[in-house]
């Protein structure tokens, strides 16, 4: 058997560990012919770095990059390769970076960067605040699987009790953590905790009663933090951050709580913003503009277009997962520093390793064009350019810095044919401002490849993929809808240490004694001043460099998000201001006549500054923003028969721009192509074998998809009426509701209400499927008071309308809606016109509604709050019989072919029945024309109608629950 050609384009993460992983699966050798082309002279795409040899072979890099202790994945995988490196004789352990243990070093504490504002003009406002997080004896890479969403919170719940019951939060900082609490938090958490530990450990098996109990009892403990945020509290360091933490913690939790993240996983949260999302869910607006939110977006550049002004954009699910892993299930420390650049500690031994075994490189090859076959199915033809030549044929990478290999910073010219003359002209072989130019060659499918591994980052996927958005819609939604943003950094070659320069003094101003590290700190801070938000001092990397002596005495590398556009010169420009502005903020005695001292660089400015802006193709870095994670496609998704896909653009399970994600998507591409199940921890919240299953795509709660022999008789109608929807207490609107039914969670309302709707319509053609026209019933008004977004226990996260209230003035219908469908129906004397309806009855019933169209008639279908009205209006409806059974039926509007025109009016409504309409005296405004998903104004609309056998309830609920697993993407 032939051995399958692999054309892997790309050299960054996703495509080197794709790699690596099909090399550890059984006779890969003999299945296998890999080529890996690269664009310029090095892997490592975003983590590419080099050593400038004419400035101590100083390490260059992108940016800062730090590993996190939850990335299993990546360390399992690097640890293996460091072991095979040995095996196969190309390093020893006792070399520099010998070991996996001797490439990264945990680090178990972090800094925020906290703005607050004081009242004197001379007090720095810039207070660093260090979280020294305990750490483990887990070894990095060693873990097998992840905590589910459920698992997770009791997790989170148990570690927050754990401390307050020691007294290391409430009333006295934490020495680790350097956060306090007033008293009384305790008992709210504890009763949180008892509550959540009587709930099933399976989340398919909690009933909507228990999660509304869950919900009052986060409710009550939110309610007494935002009361506890006082203007005295907030100005001590420690209350502070303590009352904010809790204030996110109990805002998290009641938003997976009120959602269907246990059942379902958290990208059912990405069509929400995280900050929004947490503002939804009673986050106060004061902990939401803390540090701890802001360092969020900043960790992962999460601004698009690189506006650090404005709120960041990142999806709920993406920050929650991402987060809580960060912080709660890493191993050894919560952080790893490498102990040289990027490229030196990662690149340079999956290099060698794979170059050992039999995978081929050709540097200088970059791709400008994947090209379908005539019925756009799979790849056909890559064009190709050749950027250079290289003199023998075999470009070797790497040069050797006190005897470890790395990757140069520009490449070794020598090597290449005109190499000089190259050199001298500036050529940039790894600029994508436009499409990488030199020889053109192709590789053909059959000769040169039969599957491509697109390894290339999503910034260079638009020139490189024309044809395929051309082709297919979910390629050009992809790159539509995942963005990017350009970054900048900085690195600092200093004389001076950072003790030496004031920082360790400022931080012992604003922190414990016990919660501060030894010197020197290693201090890695974020939530900083722009232009650059986020520094590390990274002074452990000068043993690895080759300064003269006498060398350097600290390292700081600093990056941020970029405007889009901006130049190198522009960021040059601000980084200098910022730097007499700002920087002495962190360093108060770098700072001589008011601005930073030069004079503390190393040398010279040239050689002590190294400043870049990653601007165009493999340089952006890929962001998660809102409703993204819908649109990207899984390393197997390609729509292209031989085409796969690998990096942290992908659908990969964690969906995050950074080492781990790319790592997995790496991981996934290679089971795709291998067909063996590799281990990839984490890759999916939920065990099932679809993030989507397809099944809740086939059902429908309509009566298209009722079973024979029921599949005939069911009910139709025309109508025409007015409806509205509202907000009201959360509490008041529960006691509207019978036993068994309960509250839901509804993405429209402000926290702590809940929506309920009003409809007067006029029903016309009402009758039997099987009945003819002419036997219908008369026409006839209705009034209905309805509370959408409820649950019931057996139809567990599925969302329910239950209609409180109908008044009707025809006794067949009254009679139809009672027996059959359990519906709470009753006789009022009814009068509709075009612009009012009234409803009385002998009960002292008292409905006025009078209301004014304001636009002809439009299509629903074409209407931009069709989404909203969809989600209100297309809902099974659950009815609750005397006996306590449940009914579940579908009361089908055809919104597809509908009609609507927004209408405004006054209602008053007085209503003596215990059960009946709230009394009501409201003003209600007209149907707008917005997307989001918010209440959509009162509407009239004219549809017909259909609603579903009774005797198929159980059906009905199933469809409604299957349903409910479909997430809107657009």
């Amino acid at each position: 058997m032939a051995k399958q050609k692999v054309a892997v384009i790309g050299g960054g993460v996703g495509a080197i560990t794709a790699v690596y992983a099909i090399t550890q699966t059984p006779d890969w050798d003999k299945k296998y012919d890999i080529t890996i082309y690269q664009l310029g002279w090095r892997n490592g795409g975003k983590g590419a770095s080099g050593r400038n040899a004419e400035y101590g072979q100083r390490i260059e890099e992108h940016g800062l990059h730090v590993w996190a202790g939850f990335y299993d994945n990546a360390f399992r995988n690097m640890r293996r390769c460091y072991e095979q490196l040995v095996e196969l004789g190309l390093r020893k352990e006792s070399d520099p970076l010998g070991t996996m243990d001797k490439a990264f070093k945990p680090l178990s504490h972090l800094f925020l960067a906290e703005r607050v504002p004081t009242t004197s003009l001379d007090e720095n406002q810039w207070r660093p605040w260090v979280i020294d997080l305990p750490g483990n004896d887990k070894q990095p890479g060693s873990e097998t699987q992840v905590p589910d969403p459920f698992q997770m919170m009791m997790r989170i719940l148990e570690i927050v009790i754990e401390f307050m019951k020691k007294g290391e939060l409430e009333d006295g900082p934490h020495h680790q953590l350097g956060i306090a609490l007033p008293s009384g938090l305790l008992g709210h958490h504890q009763s949180i905790h008892r509550h959540v530990a009587s709930m099933p450990a399976d989340p398919a098996k909690h009933t909507a009663r228990d999660t509304n109990i869950l919900l009052d009892f986060i409710d009550a403990a939110q309610a007494a933090v935002h009361a506890m945020e006082t203007p005295e509290n907030i100005q001590d360091d420690a209350k502070r951050r303590g009352l904010y933490l809790v204030d996110i913690g109990l805002a998290y939790m009641r938003g997976v709580v009120g959602s269907d993240t246990f059942t379902s996983g958290y990208d059912v949260l990405d069509q929400w913003e995280f900050t929004d999302w947490l503002r939804m869910n009673n986050a106060s607006d004061q902990a939401l503009d803390w540090v701890a939110i802001r360092g969020c977006y900043d960790f992962v550049f999460g601004f698009p277009q690189g506006n650090t002004d404005r709120q960041g954009d990142t999806g709920a699910g993406t920050a929650i997962r991402a987060m809580s892993r960060l912080i709660f299930t890493y191993s050894t420390a919560i952080f790893h520093k490498m102990q040289a650049g990027m490229g030196d500690t990662i690149f340079g031994p999956y290099y060698q390793v794979l170059a050992a075994i039999g995978v081929k490189f050709e540097f200088f090859c970059a791709a400008r064009d994947l090209h379908l076959n005539d019925i756009g199915t799979r790849v056909d033809r890559l064009s190709m350019v050749r950027q250079a030549k290289v003199k023998s044929g075999n470009y070797e990478p790497l040069v050797d810095v006190g005897g470890l290999p790395c990757w140069p910073s520009e490449p070794l010219w020598s090597q290449l044919v005109d190499g000089t003359e190259l050199k001298k002209q500036g050529i940039d072989f790894e600029c994508e401002k436009s499409p990488p130019t030199g020889t053109p060659f192709e590789l053909k499918r059959g000769k040169d490849f039969d599957i491509v591994l697109l390894g290339a980052s999503l910034g260079s996927l638009p020139y490189m993929t024309r044809e395929l958005s051309a082709t297919s819609d979910r390629w050009r939604l992809m790159l539509d809808r995942v963005k990017t943003v350009g970054t900048h950094a900085a690195q600092l070659w200093l004389n001076k240490s950072v003790k030496d320069m004031g920082w360790e003094d400022r931080v012992e101003v604003h922190n414990s004694p016990t919660a501060i590290p030894s010197s020197p700190m290693r201090t890695i801070i974020t939530g900083f001043a722009e232009p650059l938000d986020t520094w590390a001092d990274m002074s452990h990397l000068i043993p690895h460099e080759a300064w003269p002596d006498p060398g350097p005495a600290s390292i700081s590398y600093f990056c941020a998000p970029a405007p889009d556009g901006e130049t190198l010169d522009e960021f040059n420009t601000n980084v200098a201001s910022w730097m007499d502005k700002d920087l002495p903020e962190l360093w108060p005695k770098a700072r001589k006549r008011g601005k930073f001292d030069k004079a503390l660089f190393h040398d010279n400015p040239e050689s002590a500054v190294y400043s870049r802006v990653n601007m165009y193709g493999s340089e952006r870095y890929v962001l998660s923003v809102t409703n993204s994670v819908y649109h990207r496609l899984a390393p197997s998704e390609s729509g292209f028969s031989n085409l796969y896909l690998a990096g942290d653009w992908t659908r990969c399970g964690l969906n995050a721009g950074c080492v781990e994600g790319a790592t997995m998507s790496g991981i996934a591409c290679a089971s795709a192509i291998t067909g063996v199940d590799l281990l990839n921890v984490g890759a999916e919240d939920i065990p099932r074998e679809n993030t989507l299953p397809e099944k809740a795509m086939f059902q429908t709660n309509s009566i298209s998809g009722t079973s024979w022999p029921l599949t005939p008789f069911f009910a139709r109608g025309e109508m025409t009426g007015v409806f509205f929807f509202y907000e009201r207490p959360r509490d008041e609107v529960q006691t509207m509701l019978p036993d068994g039914i309960y509250l839901g969670h509804c993405p429209m309302v402000r926290p702590g209400y809940h929506p309920v709707g009003m409809s007067f319509c006029s029903y016309h053609n009402v009758r039997g499927s099987f009945i003819p026209n002419f036997l219908a019933m008369r026409p006839y008004g209705e009034a209905t008071f309805a509370i959408p977004y409820t649950h019931t226990d057996e139809g567990h996260a599925a969302p329910f309308l239950y209609p409180r209230r109908l008044y009707v003035n025809n006794s067949s219908a009254i009679f139809a809606g009672k027996f059959f469908y359990a519906m709470p129906k009753s006789k009022a004397e009814i009068n509709v016109e075009n612009t009012r309806f009234t409803a009385s009855n002998a009960d002292a019933l008292s409905i006025d509604f009078c209301a004014e169209q304001h636009r002809d008639p439009v299509a629903l279908s074409g209407h931009a709050a069709h989404g909203a009205i969809s989600d209100l209006l297309d809902m099974t409806f659950v009815t609750r019989n005397t006996r306590g059974q449940m009914f579940y039926n579908a009361f089908d509007l055809q919104l597809d072919r509908s009609y609507v025109a927004p209408i405004s009016g006054e209602v008053s409504v007085t209503d003596p029945s215990a059960d009946g309409f709230p009394d009501t005296q409201m003003e209600v405004g007209p149907l707008l024309n917005h997307r989001d998903m918010r209440l959509p104004g009162a509407f009239r609309i004219w549809c017909s109608w259909s609603m579903t056998n009774p005797l198929d309830s159980r059906r009905v609920r199933h469809a409604a629950q299957a349903r409910s697993w479909v997430r809107r993407n657009d």
